[in-house]
Parts: C-alpha cells; sequence; structure tokens
C-alpha cells in the first residue's frame, strides 16, 4: 500500500465524508434531510453492491504512514450493503414516527461512522469511528424519552467507553512493540496483552458472548427503529475487524472459535425461554454474531443476512399487540406484520431459498467437520426459538399499515437468496434443512409445556456487575489461552 491515490480515491473520500457534511446541512435546513439520506443510503448501497457482484476493490493510506488506513474490498462490501439498506429502511419507518432533524442528523453521522469502521485498517481511526457510533447511538437511544431508556442509553455508553479504553491501551501497546497502528502490525505480533486488549473492545463492540450481556437489554428497550439499527447493522461494526483479523492471523481464529460458539450457545438458551419477543430478538443477535466471526470466509454473508432479516424484524415490533410471548399464539398479527416477520425468521432460521439458507451453507463449508455439526445443532434451536414467533395467526384484515423499511429488509432476503441458491441447492440440502425444521419445531413444542414453570428461569447475567465482571473475565482468559499456547486446530475454523 502507497501513499499515492489510486484511481477513484478522490470519489471515495468524497463519499466518506459526504453524511457528515449531509448532517451539517440538515442542522441548518432540516428541509434537505430526505434528499441528502437518500443520496447517501442509496451510495452506499450501490458501492457494496457493486463490490458484491465483482468490482474492483482499493486500498489507500492517507496522510502518511501514520495516518488512516482504508481496504474497500470483498469482505467490505457485504456490510456496506447492510449499512445502506439499514438506514434507509430507518428512514421510511422514522418519517412516519415524526422523527424530527436531530434524529435525522444522528443518522446521517452514524451512516457515516459506520462506513469508515467497514473501510479502516489502523486502529487509531477504527478506534475513532466506532466511538462515534458508540455516541450517535446513545443519543439515539434516548429518543424513548423515558428514564428507563437514559438509563440503558448511560449503561450502554459506560460499557463501551470502559471497553474501547481498554482497546485504547491495547492500541497503544501494539505501536509501542511495532512502531504502527495497522492491522498487520497486531497480527504479527507474538499473541499477548496487546491482541487480548484490542479482542475485548471489538467483542464488546460486537456483542458477542459475556462482552455482549450489554445487548439483550439495550436493543429490547430502545424505540423499535433504533433497535433496527442496534442489532441490524451497529454490532456488525465491531465484526468486521475481527474478521479482519482473522484473515490476518489463525492465531486469532483459534481464540475467537470457542468464544463465537459459546455466545451462540448463550444467545440461543436464553432466547428459548424469555418471554418478551423483543428481548427474544435481542439474545438472537447475541447467538448470531457469534456465528458471523466464526469465519471470514462466509462472516459477510451471515452478517447481511442477520442483520438484513433482524432489522426488519425490529421495525415491526412497534406494531405487535403485545410483547409478552405468553398468549402469542393467540393473538392475531396483520398480513402486513406477518410477511416481514416469516421472511426473516426463515432467513435466521437457514430455511431455502432464504439468503440465510446460503450463508450458513457457506459457513459450515468453511468450517471443519466437527464445528460445522455444531452449527447445524446450533440452527436447531434458531428453528426453535422463532417458531415461538411465527405461531401467531394471519389477521388478513388490514389492520396494521404496511412496513415498508420492513418489506425493503425483508424482500432482498428471499430475492437474493434465490439468486445465490440457484443451481447449488442439493436433495441431501433440502433433506437436512426439513430434518432441521422437524427437531426445531419439535423443540419448541416440548420447551412450551415447562416455559412458564418458574423452574425454566434462567439466572440474570445483564446487570451493571455482570458486564463489567465479564469484561475482565473474558480478557483474563484471552491471556492465559495465549499464554498457555494450547490453541486446537479443531478449534482454527478452517477445514481440516
Amino acid at each position: 500500500m502507497s501513499d499515492a491515490w489510486s484511481p477513484g480515491s478522490p470519489q471515495l473520500v468524497i463519499w466518506l465524508l459526504a453524511p457528515y457534511l449531509a448532517a451539517f446541512t440538515v442542522a441548518l435546513l432540516p428541509a434537505l434531510s430526505a434528499p441528502l439520506i437518500l443520496l447517501c443510503g442509496l451510495a452506499t448501497a450501490l458501492l457494496g453492491g457493486w463490490l458484491l457482484l465483482g468490482g474492483s476493490g482499493l486500498q489507500l493510506l492517507l496522510l502518511g504512514r501514520y495516518g488512516v488506513s482504508l481496504s474497500v474490498d470483498g469482505l467490505a462490501c457485504w456490510f456496506l450493503l447492510l449499512g445502506g439498506l439499514v438506514c434507509l429502511a430507518v428512514w421510511m419507518e422514522g418519517r412516519r414516527q415524526g422523527w424530527e432533524r436531530t434524529g435525522w442528523l444522528l443518522l446521517l453521522v452514524l451512516l457515516g461512522a459506520l462506513n469508515t469502521s467497514f473501510l479502516t485498517t489502523d486502529l487509531v481511526s477504527l478506534y475513532v469511528s466506532l466511538e462515534v457510533v458508540a455516541i450517535s447511538a446513545f443519543l439515539l437511544i434516548l429518543k424513548g424519552r423515558s428514564a428507563r431508556a437514559d438509563w440503558i442509553a448511560l449503561r450502554y455508553l459506560l460499557i463501551s467507553n470502559t471497553a474501547m479504553g481498554l482497546y485504547l491501551i491495547g492500541a497503544a501497546l501494539v505501536y509501542s512493540q511495532s512502531g504502527s497502528f495497522q492491522f498487520t502490525a497486531l497480527a504479527a505480533l507474538p499473541p499477548g496483552a496487546p491482541l487480548a486488549l484490542v479482542l475485548v473492545g471489538l467483542l464488546t463492540k460486537s456483542g458477542v458472548f459475556l462482552n455482549g450481556l450489554w445487548l439483550p437489554r439495550t436493543h429490547a428497550e430502545a424505540p423499535a427503529e433504533v433497535s433496527a439499527l442496534l442489532s441490524g447493522v451497529v454490532v456488525s461494526a465491531g465484526a468486521l475487524p475481527l474478521l479482519r483479523l482473522e484473515q490476518l492471523s489463525p492465531s486469532v481464529t483459534a481464540l475467537l472459535t470457542p468464544i463465537a460458539l459459546a455466545s451462540a450457545a448463550l444467545g440461543v438458551t436464553y432466547a428459548l425461554v424469555v418471554d418478551d419477543a423483543k428481548r427474544l430478538l435481542a439474545w438472537s443477535t447475541l447467538a448470531q454474531m457469534g456465528l458471523v466471526i466464526l469465519s471470514p470466509a462466509a462472516g459477510g454473508a451471515m452478517a447481511l443476512s442477520h442483520g438484513l432479516a433482524k432489522a426488519g424484524l425490529f421495525l415491526t415490533a412497534r406494531h405487535w399487540p403485545s410483547r409478552s410471548l405468553q398468549g402469542w399464539s393467540s393473538r392475531p398479527l396483520a398480513w402486513s406484520l406477518q410477511l416481514p416477520l416469516w421472511l426473516g425468521a426463515l432467513s435466521i432460521a437457514g430455511v431455502a431459498p432464504m439468503l440465510g439458507f446460503s450463508a450458513k451453507k457457506q459457513l459450515e463449508t468453511a468450517l471443519s467437520p466437527p464445528l460445522a455439526w455444531a452449527v447445524l445443532l446450533l440452527s436447531i434451536g434458531s428453528v426453535a426459538l422463532y417458531t415461538r414467533l411465527c405461531r401467531a395467526p394471519w389477521d388478513l384484515t388490514p389492520r396494521a399499515p404496511l412496513s415498508w423499511g420492513a418489506l425493503l429488509l425483508s424482500l432482498p432476503l428471499l430475492i437474493a437468496g434465490v439468486a445465490f441458491s440457484a443451481g447449488r441447492v442439493t436433495v441431501d440440502g433440502l433433506v437436512k434443512t426439513f430434518t432441521v425444521l422437524l427437531l426445531g419445531v419439535a423443540l419448541d413444542q416440548a420447551l412450551e409445556r415447562l416455559r412458564w414453570r418458574e423452574r425454566m428461569a434462567l439466572p440474570q447475567l445483564d446487570r451493571l456487575p455482570d458486564l463489567l465482571g465479564g469484561l475482565g473475565l473474558i480478557g483474563a482468559g484471552l491471556v492465559v489461552a495465549m499464554h498457555s499456547g494450547r490453541f486446537s486446530p479443531l478449534l482454527a475454523g478452517g477445514a481440516l
């Protein structure tokens, strides 16, 4: 990577700065919010789509060797497409809910910070962009306008700042040992405290395992549109750097694989027993983000399929008759809510021909056989937990308005899924999917008889001391694992 700008780099810099300039313009001229958000969101989605279809990548080093390092590559394209589409969908829903200038300004700043975090490959620029993401998300959570929302927002910011403080110490240690802030410099160092501190920060941002215990309550209590942003794309800002580090170092993959599997198992377990439908979706996010970071070969597809589905599901939450899952099967849901709900649920459950099916098949191909079987078992749990949402009866009368934002996110799951799976769906794959569906439904039916008994209650893990303790526990565990040198090749994520 050289200091010289490659052809097209001025346009890239303009595109990166556009959301911030648009936010400044919206602050002065609120009437321009709609065209500016449309322009920035479409530009982001189109860039991601162009790269996904085979467009040429680009690498830049701005302001010298200690400046901003950017990589527009095949991994980033999945996240750019996701970010553009989710922000557009939230804009569509926000207009219906009467968002004002402050909301549009924050949405544009969030989009700009997400774009930067998706492209940057140096630790300092990533720190800055992730902090801007956190501040924007914090202010958006406050739109809940309640004492509970205020506390949840402050708690989110406290955990985020604590984790990123550790991350910044790790970045400083990387520079002191290598003279560089690049991801490549971190990957080249022997596993130790610098890597552990950076991973603690990124695992917290991506909402994985004990570092992500802040996620269920935060995503459940935020307004529906903000929950869609948080679960759909904000957590992906921390996941992409983890995938980049896994590409650079097998040791990182070996460290993250058991954490990722534990996150998936923990999220599925809690989602199977909670009573709150929004918390079910939030726990599912913790599970799915574990699967996202399992393999850089499939992480982008997994992030896109999950983000589109989960954001669409959260956008329908405002119109649910109740968030309580007890008696959910006796409360009819309008077809306008059922359509995005079913499309999103089927995709996350990995049912053909949805995009989630292709993404999970890609993930299983990239993993060693034992890990692929573990993912298959977790898929049974995913089917069971989304069966809980899909058991509500259909109401064909137009009682609830159609959520165009949820539809914008849900339909690509089917369209892209058909395109990606064309000619790739085998009889064995269909049999496996059908078996997973049957086992998942059977598991849900077996648990339904026990859910409302007290013995099914699980320990509460998301109190503030638990959140802070989780950071320390994972950090200490990473350091111990690195110094013990016991990285099992079985957990390295690649095929054996």
